[in-house]
This record gives C-alpha cells, structure tokens and sequence, in this order.
C-alpha cells in the first residue's frame, strides 16, 4: 500500500540498517538519540527525585506539626520510616498518603516508560523526546492534584491525564522499532 511505501521511504532516508550473518540486524544510532537520553532518562530521574523529596519534605512536615499539635500521639510512628504510607485516617494522614501515592504511582509506571522510550527512540527520537517531556510536565501536575489531598484531583490539570498519553507515545514509538527489527 502506499502508506506502507511512505513509511518504508522514510526509514530507508532516515536509518541505516544493515543485515549481518544473514539473522542479526545492526541498528545505527540516530544523531537525536542523545535528546532521548537527556530527556527520558535524565530528566524524567529528575522528575521522580522531585516527587521523592516532596514526600520527604511532607514526612518531616506532618511529623512536626502533629507533634506542635499536641493532637497525635503517635506522630512520629505514623509518619517514621520505613513506613510507605501513613497510618489511620486523619487529614494529616491522608495528605501524607496522597503525597506518597503521587511519587509511588510513578515509580510503578517508570519502568516500561523508561524502557519502551530507550527502545523507541531508536528509530523515532523526536515522538519519544516529545513523549518524555509531556511525562515530565504531566507526572508534575498529576502529584500537585493528588497532593491536594483529595485523589480524585490527580486529573484536575489539563496535563496530568497526558502521562498516559506519554506512555502511550512510547510504545508506539517502540512498536516502529520492533518492526524495524523484525522486518528484516
């Protein structure tokens, strides 16, 4: 079809692939490929060290103005490593959880973002550029909405629901890859 012309066009124009021993494919590395590591590895590792210090700053936080409080005995238990999440059901409590709940969520989805980008930006490193920097600017505005306290406010930017459209972007641009490997 033309749309498969196109396509194989451009991949021939953009990308150099070689076979070797009649079963290996030797893949060379674009140019912008260094714009994939610097923005979907360095700086999405940027990204989670933010959303870890802010639970750390909120660990420290609650701890203390509980203790100031008077109110919870059992602050600094509730909040002490290595406690992922705080105990009970106080608000101090629930704000701690959503805060850790917003770098946790990350944390569970990095991997195959990670992943699918390294794979994916191969042979489309400007779609997977493009998907981690809407990742980083959307895991920032999705913790800030959970943060808030109230989970159902993880969506409430514009850009929060984009994390899944960045992933989404990566697979995508990891799926031209797996063909490109396979096709030969």
């Amino acid at each position: 079809t033309e749309s498969k012309i196109i396509m194989e066009s451009y991949l021939a124009q953009n990308f150099q692939f070689a076979s070797i021993a009649g079963e290996s494919v030797a893949l060379q590395v674009p140019r912008l490929y260094g714009l994939v590591i610097l923005v979907n590895l360095l700086g999405t590792a940027i990204v989670l060290i933010i959303l870890g210090g802010k639970v750390g700053q909120a660990r420290a936080k609650l701890t203390a103005e509980a203790k100031k409080k008077g109110d919870d005995p059992d602050a600094e238990k509730r909040f002490s490593y290595p406690k992922l999440y705080a105990e009970g059901f106080s608000e101090s409590a629930n704000k701690f959880n959503c805060i850790q709940r917003g770098h946790q969520q990350a944390l569970e989805t990095y991997p195959i973002f990670l992943a699918s980008s390294l794979v994916g930006g191969l042979t489309q490193p400007i779609l997977t550029t493009i998907a981690g920097l809407l990742w980083c600017v959307a895991r920032l505005k999705w913790a800030q909405g959970y943060a808030s306290g109230n989970p159902n406010n993880r969506y409430s930017n514009f850009w929060a629901p984009h994390i899944w459209t960045a992933l989404l972007l990566s697979w995508i641009a990891c799926g031209f890859t797996v063909y490109s490997l396979l096709r030969y």
